[in-house]
């Protein structure tokens, strides 16, 4: 029963461990992207 579920059980793992990556990049951008906006925000009214 092992031999049946180890292959089912690393699929499952390889595409979770993807996602994972692809939504911590996701929140990283989102974040960086946050903070970028804000800097400029602070700038433009720094220099009004």
């Amino acid at each position: 029963m092992q031999l049946v579920t180890d292959p089912i059980r690393r699929l499952v793992h390889r595409r979770f461990a993807m996602l994972g990556l692809f939504c911590a990049l996701a929140l990283t951008m989102t974040w960086w992207f946050i903070v970028a906006r804000g800097l400029w925000l602070a700038i433009e009214w720094a220099a009004a």
